[in-house]
């Protein structure tokens, strides 16, 4: 059996009562709490046994101090004369515990307790939290603005809908953190006035939920992406980025090790953060370049699902083709133009394929697509849709755009799981209907 576990703990930053419940339950299973880090805390075996725990703050305490201050020590030694030994810290947290039955408590005042609390909260939580509040409201605001007014081309955004989704999650968290905190620290101060502290409460259930929310999404999001070089890419960058991170904290608590003065530390930390960021994005430009000469990305610069030259049988090499292909777990979409070189004469095609991939979006994405289509052309009088046969072109239903009644080479088309909108700059036959249809078909297979 192993005699080390490490686990991933989220808890509310305020949260100690929490914390220590947590403790004396892991105690009472036989691990005791031995290192701590912003996530991860690693336990050793011990016979299960109940211990008490006490968490204290010394928002005094830099992550870059060498050796413990003098008052830290002091503090330390009053702590093991009562009996309360070190299990571990983090920083300006420090988790003690106590063998005996019914120890003395490390804080008897509760308007000391608190205020320990928050001077600890306004270096960490309290300046760091609320900037991530403003971000995330901006960002989210803006993503939701955008669903609201293109809901299809964002939903068929991998990206777009996977960072979306993350700064609406990350507002919730970092409101729902602050909220509480506040609201818990109201209620303490009029309780620490009559000589007693208000246990906290966290969101624990909820952090937790947030966090598989978040890693699941991701795993989504590269699935969405498929076998591409961007998926590499993605993979890449993460984990260059968590590289980066042990590598400077590695270097921090190396030079604390070597008694290395706090502020040299700090200054040596911040350049090292400098290079290795520096080298991410180079490591990531390197690689984006080495990807496109080897075509991992090849599949985003695939040729078109049909173009000029299929449907007439000219030569369109000269012409100039574009296209933007976008997926996510919802929707795929791919956009696509044609024209000739500078503009030219010639003939032009413009057309976009939307795929459903949940049967519960389909009628959502055709209500969005043509209402899009309408509002797209309703400045102008007389422009309107009209249904059209819609055999010629292996369809479910077909609509023809039609000005003051004269039709356009203009359509919208809808299969069991595309839909099609075409803009051709000639009169489409049947047969070439036919054909686009047979291509739109295929794709399903």
């Amino acid at each position: 059996m192993k005699d080390v576990k490490r686990r991933m703990e989220v808890f509310s930053f305020w949260d100690k009562a929490g914390m220590e419940r947590h403790l004396e339950k892991m105690a009472a299973d036989g691990w005791l709490l031995d290192k701590m880090s912003a996530l991860f805390w690693t336990y050793r075996k011990i016979e299960p046994k109940k211990i008490r725990f006490s968490i204290s703050y010394y928002a005094s305490i830099s992550d870059f101090e060498p050796e413990p201050t003098e008052e830290q020590q002091e503090f330390n030694e009053f702590c093991v004369h009562s009996g309360w030994k070190l299990a571990a810290s983090s920083v300006q947290m420090q988790v003690f515990y106590n063998e005996n039955e019914d120890p003395v408590p490390i804080e008897t005042d509760p308007v000391l307790e608190l205020e320990n609390l928050h001077r600890y909260a306004k270096k960490t939580a309290l300046k760091t939290y609320p900037l991530l509040l403003l971000i995330s409201l901006l960002m989210g605001v803006t993503f939701i603005g955008s669903i609201i007014r293109d809901p299809v081309y964002y939903l068929a955004s991998a990206i777009n809908l996977f960072t979306g989704v993350w700064f609406v999650v990350a507002f919730i968290y970092s409101l729902s953190e602050l909220l509480g905190y506040y609201l818990w620290r109201r209620r303490a101060k009029g309780m620490a006035e009559q000589g007693e502290f208000l246990e906290t409460r966290g969101h624990g259930w909820l952090n937790w939920a947030i966090l598989v929310f978040m890693i699941l999404s991701f795993a989504l999001y590269l699935m969405s992406i498929g076998n591409t070089g961007f998926q590499v890419y993605m993979i890449a960058f993460v984990v260059n980025m968590i590289a980066v991170i042990f590598i400077v904290q590695a270097v921090k608590e190396f030079l604390k090790r070597r008694k290395v003065k706090a502020g040299t530390n700090k200054t040596i930390v911040a350049v090292i953060s400098f290079a290795a960021a520096f080298v991410l994005m180079g490591t990531t430009n390197v690689f984006t370049i080495y990807a496109i000469k080897t075509d991992m990305f090849l599949d985003q610069f695939a040729e078109l699902p049909f173009t000029i030259g299929d449907l007439t049988g000219i030569d369109d090499s000269g012409y100039l083709k574009s296209k933007d292909d976008n997926d996510s777990i919802l929707l795929g979409q791919l956009d696509s133009s044609q024209h000739p070189m500078d503009n030219g004469e010639g003939l032009r095609l413009g057309y976009s394929i939307t795929e459903v991939k949940m049967p519960f979006m389909y009628d959502f994405t055709f209500e969005k697509l043509y209402e899009h289509r309408i509002t797209k052309y309703s400045h102008e009088a007389g422009i309107r849709y009209e249904e059209s046969d819609a055999s010629v072109w292996g369809a479910t239903k077909a609509y023809r755009l039609t000005n003051n009644g004269e039709p356009e080479n203009t359509y919208f088309v809808c299969y069991d799981r595309y839909f099609l909108q075409i803009d051709a700059g000639w009169e489409l036959t049947a047969k070439q209907m036919g054909m686009i249809g047979e291509k739109i078909n295929s794709l399903v297979q």
